[in-house]
């Protein structure tokens, strides 16, 4: 997404066309956001799963679920970056970028001795976060786009508890997935948990018109 949205800002910044910026903007916040709670969902619910599944550690899991909350800001931070650079604010996001490094570089520095590899993971969250703002102030100055807390945050972390709940509710009752071992049977259930959550959000797009 990131990739195709620098061409589309650039060619809309070109016709002058703020509308469509806004739109883009918009659209990639909402989107960011329902793909960055679906991963804080997996990776906090999957985690220990994963960790043993994909790199046979067990403490592996516990960083997933650590580095789960880093989805969103991730997210975010990349497409924003991608618009801002497409505006032509190739600066912006280089001293951005720079100040969000300098952050994790302390919590290296500092943290690490002290407290070992989780310093770093949370060193990384905390400079997603302030990337992920620097970015969308600045576009805030440059673009007036319009954002939806509840429509954007709170829907999607709602739908995504009520997933879950049908997804303990159904496989409390019946596992079919046990015996293909412990990696394909993780990603099958993780699929029926996207498939509730996408389905989920679906139903009410389709019920608000759009």
């Amino acid at each position: 997404m990131a990739v195709l949205l620098l061409p589309t800002v650039a060619e809309a910044q070109a016709g002058g066309n703020e509308s469509r910026i806004a739109q883009t903007i918009s659209m990639s916040l909402r989107y960011s956001l329902y793909m960055g709670i679906l991963c804080i969902g997996i990776f906090t619910l999957f985690g220990p799963e994963l960790g043993v599944g994909v790199f046979k550690d067990s403490s592996a899991g516990s960083f997933m679920q650590i580095l789960a909350w880093l989805c969103p800001f991730l997210y975010l931070a990349t497409t924003m970056g991608s618009i801002l650079n497409g505006l032509g604010k190739t600066t912006t996001t280089f001293l951005q970028n720079i100040a969000a490094l300098i952050l994790r570089l302390a919590f290296v520095l500092i943290g690490i001795p002290r407290f070992g590899i989780t310093s770093y993971l949370w060193g990384m969250l905390a400079s997603e976060l302030l990337l992920a703002f620097l970015h969308l102030a600045s576009l805030k100055k440059l673009v007036s786009f319009s954002w939806d807390a509840v429509e954007m945050i709170v829907k999607p972390a709602l739908l995504l508890i009520i997933s879950i709940g049908v997804y303990y509710g159904v496989f409390s009752l019946w596992d079919g997935f046990d015996g293909f071992g412990l990696f394909v049977s993780t990603a099958l259930h993780i699929g029926v948990l996207c498939i509730c959550y996408g389905g989920l959000l679906a139903v009410f797009h389709l019920a608000k018109g759009g």
